[in-house]
């Protein structure tokens, strides 16, 4: 039906309307997404960057693990004084399974004209190995496959024309899984082969090999390079390269976030757009402020988040805000975070455990096997002694026999008690009981040297469910400690304080104090600063305290001197035992 006559009012200011607003409002709208749109690919760039820089990071942490390592097994090696290959290399197989379970599996001895004499893996350098102290990635093949290795070379003996030790992590799946906590991120490893990418290890099968232009950039550039037309399928990626010992590139490091996950920028503009155009140009301005809020800073806190775990602050969490992508990566990243933080807290702990494990098994090696001779090296002097007129010199020497098999033994038992301690016997008691028992114990010793002991009690009557006779020794270990870091005139200071869940004792000094760089170390067993030490009181008390639930840590005391403190779960208070709080006692 054709229409006559003039067109209605209603309908000519709409279409005026139309024709005058829409041009600018959707001008206003495309410029406004593409603002967007650009700050958000900005970020995720960024971001891609801060996660390429995090992997290199982590590579150059493990060559330096390895350098350290490696000069520490030289040092332990030298010791035995035979510098043949033979002998080396009997050595170092001690330490392989040790090595292999911290990931360092490849361990080499080669000689000045690079010639491998021993490999526990057989793995092939590509460059001939460098006779001085290096640390880079090393690349060559291992069972046939191009590998790349994150390791470094130490001198490890100058006999026989001068042997050099390498040791390196073969980067692979298992080098960098935690990763994987990031579904989005798509990481590739490639190793060099002249002028061609050889894949080594991906997370997803997608197209990745940036061109060769920026290969060529790679070889140049430290810092990681964002690729402007990523390969494939790919939103976004990142590339930075890995130097071998000559500084050439050997490989690279790729990232990339891929479209599949929902962050394809210009489908992301087209719906900003649409938006701005129903809503009005009033709608615009505030959901433009919105998504920009949305898109920007959830990525800025992702960013943040990346550097602080690369720095290795792995307590570091995002927020999870914004759309659903941006909190799905939010929350991936925060679970990677705390999964690396737990395996952090749990390999160190299993570290412990396996040490004391091994020192376990070693002791009931040793009791077995000295304890025999020394029984019959007891029994045979006391027989001369007893069957024969010996001399005022023989006599001598058979009290220094007698003397020295009681110390290995006492030596045996402390090991054995320390790597097999008993479960506790717990009761109900208060803890200044203990305390007024160690100190009616060192009185005749404090007053010999010339020492002071000073209980502070300000426990309230604390009571703690616990070994009475354990604590007492892990107690009287601490104090004794104190006693013998003093000179005549000094003072140990007891002090003991309660909240309505623990309870502490510190045992404090004014003499020279813990260094700070010991302070990490003091609490391990057989380390010790004394010249007769055995190393393995500060190791009992720990054993103790965490048996009862407890804590323990070394502090600096006001003013100079150690502090000890021992922080146990608090009982309820025993309906028999006094109150008695508040109390100062000194012992001169």
């Amino acid at each position: 039906m054709k229409l006559r006559g003039p067109w209605p009012v209603r309908l000519r200011l709409i279409l005026a309307f139309l024709l005058v607003g829409v041009p600018p409002m959707l001008g206003a709208a495309y410029l406004a997404s593409a603002l967007i749109s650009s700050s958000f690919e900005k970020n995720v760039g960024q971001w891609l960057i801060e996660a390429a820089r995090f992997v290199i990071v982590e590579i150059t942490d493990r060559e330096d693990d390895a350098a350290q390592i490696a000069a520490t097994l030289t040092g332990a090696v030298s010791q035995t004084g035979n510098e043949t290959v033979d002998a080396l290399k009997a050595a170092l197989k001690t330490y392989e399974p040790v090595l292999a379970a911290d990931g360092f599996d490849v361990l080499m001895i080669y000689d000045a004209t690079g010639t491998i004499r021993y490999t526990s893996l057989p793995f092939n350098p590509a460059k001939t190995l460098p006779t001085m102290t290096t640390r880079a990635i090393f690349a060559g093949t291992l069972d046939g496959n191009p590998v790349l290795v994150a390791g470094a070379t130490v001198t490890l003996s100058a006999s026989e024309g001068n042997l050099y030790l390498f040791l390196g992590d073969a980067l692979d799946t298992s080098s960098f899984s935690s990763l994987k906590a990031v579904p989005s991120l798509q990481l590739d490893f490639f190793a060099m082969r002249g002028e061609e990418a050889i894949k080594l290890y991906e997370t997803k099968n997608l197209l990745t090999v940036p061109p060769k232009p920026v290969l060529q950039r790679l070889a140049t550039e430290e810092d990681p390079i964002l690729l402007d037309d990523p390969p494939g399928d790919l939103f976004l990626a990142a590339v930075s390269g890995l130097k071998d010992q000559d500084g050439a590139l050997s490989g690279f490091v790729f990232c990339g976030v891929g479209n599949q996950e929902g962050l394809d920028g210009p489908d992301q503009q087209l719906r900003l757009l649409w938006a701005v155009f129903l809503f009005g140009a009033l709608i615009f301005v505030l959901a433009g402020t919105f998504v920009s809020a949305r898109f920007v800073k959830p990525l800025r806190a992702l960013s943040q988040g990346v550097r602080s775990v690369a720095s290795g602050d792995f307590s570091q969490r995002v927020p999870e805000t914004g759309d659903k992508e941006t909190v799905e990566l939010a929350a991936r990243f925060n679970t990677m975070a705390a999964e690396l933080e737990g395996a952090r807290a749990r390999e160190a702990e299993l570290r412990r455990k396996e040490r004391l494990s091994t020192l376990g098994e070693a002791a009931m090696v040793i009791a077995h096997e000295v304890r025999n001779p020394l029984g019959i090296i007891k029994t045979s002097s006391d027989l001369v002694r007893s069957r024969t007129k010996l001399g005022p010199k023989e006599e001598e020497l058979l009290d220094y026999v007698t003397e020295e098999v009681h110390r290995i033994d006492n030596l045996l038992t402390e090991v054995l008690d320390f790597a097999h301690p008993k479960e506790p016997r717990r009761s109900i008691f208060l803890l200044r009981d203990i305390l007024d028992r160690i100190q009616g114990f060192v009185a005749p010793e404090m007053t010999r040297k010339g020492l002071t002991l000073t209980i502070e009690d300000k426990g309230a009557g604390a009571t703690v469910s616990a070994d009475r006779d354990q604590i007492y020794e892990a107690i009287l270990n601490l104090v004794i400690n104190a006693m013998d870091a003093l000179a005549r005139g000094g003072r140990v200071k007891v002090r003991l304080a309660a909240t309505t869940d623990a309870v502490s004792i510190e045992v404090a000094d004014n003499g020279p104090g813990v260094k700070p760089e010991l302070r990490g170390r003091i609490f391990n067993p057989f380390f010790t600063t004394k010249a007769k030490g055995t190393g393995l009181g500060l190791a009992k008390v720990m054993t103790v305290v965490e048996a009862h639930q407890g804590h323990l840590e070394c502090l600096e005391e006001p003013g100079g001197g150690a502090c000890f403190r021992v922080t146990l779960p608090r009982a309820a208070p025993d309906a028999s035992a006094p109150a008695g709080q508040g109390q100062n006692v000194s012992q001169g």
